[in-house]
């Protein structure tokens, strides 16, 4: 038999359909006089389905048509229209994403991104000319901007963040909006943030990252929308006419890149790092020079506590992952670390590094891009993952030792960017070293306890869960506490 579906058969035929039952015969009653005692209202009913039926599939393409120009508007949508099936396409596609330069803590990068960005629209390119900048955030910005200190001027805070991408920002530089503050630059900054002119205040609204920014002159006005990802800016207007206008990011949305990985495996990371052709993952090098510069300048210079200069204010970018320093620095330093003590080649090390941040990206597409779950243990996951390869383990020890972080300090909460960060990030390497040392000699935690699953991507989605919906209560109450200080 022919296997047509009915469906499709009767959207194509519904033309012939609508002349032959509907218009044809209305036509004979309309010109047959022996027919004319059938005009009546039910005649026009048929007449109009007719012309439905004759129409549809013009009607139906038009709806595709328009579902193609929204989703064009849509860089999300156009992702995932394109989204490669290939596992190691999608790999590359995620590290490149996910691995950025940054300078500073990414929050108040996105802020100073958004200043920026409404800066460069204005006409008057003085400081002096600005009368208003009304800046409001998540909740999660809002905490994550309260300590940790600006790049480049010695201040924490929204305000001195806002001010820094006005007077120094330069939009086109992503999260590297404010790497070059010059010392001149700096009095113009703090004197922007302290005289009044910036209000900052926590959106109404229930995403993880929103940014909405707005800069007030006498004859301009011009407003930057963040939603989603750091620079994902989906609105601008200028002067009341919207420049750019894409659909909103709905609230806790995954990207595309996101929703594909959690279709794979720790399996599938490990065998794709250490069997994909080297010139796919050369680019993953600067990964790990960049964020060792950064320990070395950290470690010779006095920062935060002293123990680390991404949220302390040094201006040295760091390599990101998937949106932040920190996770950066925790799932390549240790890496970088193990492989110049055992000696590993170019290739080895490369290798390593591509391990540990493509499987800290895979734990954290099961994560918010930011919550009260702080992802510095995920990271150190990635990292332990390597070690075990540089350390001629197989993949069963790899999985050991994530299940072993698991089980030990997982669960450590975020309350907000600062230079507390870098014990934390301390904390988790800790646990790292602890976990790989077991899994290397055989020892896993069993998964009769906690949070342990007999499979290690059970766990890895278990700890997803935990990262969504089991701290949305703490996610609320951290800022509560900061801002009651």
């Amino acid at each position: 038999m022919l296997n047509v579906p009915v469906l499709s058969f009767t959207s194509i035929c519904s033309p012939i359909f609508g002349m032959i039952g509907c218009l044809i015969p209305a036509y004979l009653v309309i010109k047959v006089p022996a027919l004319h005692e059938y005009r009546n209202a039910s005649l026009v009913l048929i007449v109009f389905v007719g012309i439905l039926l004759v129409i549809s599939p013009f009607l139906a393409f038009l709806c595709f048509f328009a579902s193609l120009v929204i989703a064009s508007r849509n860089s999300n949508a156009v992702r995932s229209l394109f989204m490669c099936e290939n596992a190691d396409d999608l790999f590359v596609q995620a590290l490149k994403e996910n691995v950025l330069p940054a300078t500073g803590c990414t929050e108040p990068v996105a802020v100073a991104y958004a200043a920026a960005t409404a800066r460069s629209l204005l006409d008057d390119p003085t400081v002096g000319a600005i009368e208003a900048v009304k800046v409001q955030v998540s909740p999660n910005i809002m905490k994550n901007d309260l300590a940790v200190i600006v790049p480049g001027t010695g201040q924490p805070g929204l305000k001195v963040a806002t001010a820094a991408g006005i007077v120094s920002g330069d939009c086109k530089a992503g999260l590297k909006v404010i790497v070059d503050i010059r010392e001149d630059e700096l009095s113009a900054i703090l004197d922007l943030a302290r005289y009044g002119k910036i209000t900052v205040s926590v959106a109404p609204v229930g995403d993880d990252l929103y940014v909405k920014l707005r800069i007030v002159e006498a004859k301009d006005d011009a407003i930057v929308t963040i939603a989603g990802d750091h620079t994902d800016i989906f609105r601008i207007e200028e002067n009341g006419i919207r420049l750019k206008d894409e659909p909103r990011p709905a609230a806790h949305e995954l990207s595309p890149v996101k929703q594909a990985l959690q279709k794979h495996t720790l399996q599938e990371i490990w065998d794709f790092s250490l069997n994909a052709p080297f010139e796919r993952i050369a680019f993953m090098e600067e990964a790990g020079t960049m964020n060792m510069d950064l320990a070395r300048e950290g470690l010779s210079h006095e920062y935060g506590l002293g123990l680390g200069r991404s949220m302390g204010g040094g201006q040295l970018p760091a390599m990101s992952n998937s949106g932040s320093g920190n996770q950066g620095i925790t799932a390549s330093v240790p890496v970088s670390a193990v492989a110049e003590q055992v000696k590993a080649d170019r290739e080895t090390r490369v290798r390593a590094l591509t391990l540990s941040r493509l499987t800290a990206i895979y734990i954290h597409a099961f994560l918010p891009i930011l919550s009260a779950f702080c992802a510095a243990d995920t990271a150190a996951m990635g990292a332990a993952v390597a070690i075990v390869y540089l350390m001629g383990h197989d993949y069963d020890v790899a999985a050991r030792a994530v299940q072993n972080m698991a089980g030990d300090a997982d669960g450590m909460i975020c309350d907000g960017a600062g230079c507390s960060c870098a014990m934390k990030v301390a904390s988790s390497v800790s646990s790292m070293h602890r976990c790989v040392n077991l899994a290397m000699q055989g020892t896993v935690i069993p998964s009769s306890n906690g949070m342990v699953c007999p499979d290690v991507d059970e766990t890895i989605r278990g700890i997803g869960k935990l990262g969504t919906t089991g701290v949305r209560a703490t996610d609320k109450t951290i800022p509560e506490i900061m801002l009651a200080k």
